[in-house]
């Protein structure tokens, strides 16, 4: 509990123990409003960390070797066409294809689409915050997280993502590929 409460006071919360005997103990864990706990799924793109929101993830695939290395297009999914786009180009990091890339497609509403990305690490509980400054308007961008290694990683907000990745496969003439 001492972890506990170390890491919640260093988020400006609080944790407050009540024990009444015959009743049992109580703890009160008191976040502030800026700050959520998310269900997170880690990517690699570079040597940089991004997060997408477990649950707007409907499955994960290798991209087809086949594939251009365009910002954006639409792939043939199970033969359903499907807008994809690469962190790599949205954010500008890592600009080398590598050997295999992977493809996390996620959903919200109706709109479906595929984030490219080099590695999948996996899900874990995430505690985002809110970008603050300069930082809070970047589109496509929900928060942070700092990670257990101490690096910070952005959390996608995937709806926004949708719209813009959907607007721009529509506005391309390219075919499946």
């Amino acid at each position: 509990m001492d972890i506990v409460r170390r890491n919640n006071e260093a988020l400006r919360g609080s944790v407050v123990v009540t024990s009444e005997r015959g009743s049992g103990t109580t703890f009160t864990i008191r976040l502030p409003l800026t700050v959520a706990v998310i269900d997170g799924f880690a990517v690699v793109v570079d040597d940089e960390t991004y997060v997408i929101p477990v649950d707007t993830i409907i499955e994960c695939t290798e991209m087809p070797a086949s594939a251009e290395d365009a910002l954006c297009g639409v792939l043939n999914v199970r033969g359903e066409p499907l807008p994809f786009f690469r962190i790599r180009h949205l954010f500008g990091v890592g600009y080398e294809k590598p050997a295999r890339e992977n493809v996390v497609i996620v959903q919200h509403g109706h709109r479906r689409a595929g984030i490219v990305v080099d590695r999948l690490l996996g899900s874990s509980p995430i505690v985002m915050k809110p970008l603050t400054g300069l930082l809070r308007d970047v589109p496509g961008v929900a928060g942070s997280s700092v990670l257990g290694n101490g690096r910070v990683a952005l959390i996608l907000d995937t709806p926004t993502i949708l719209r813009g990745v959907a607007g721009t496969a529509a506005a391309q003439q390219g075919s499946y590929r």
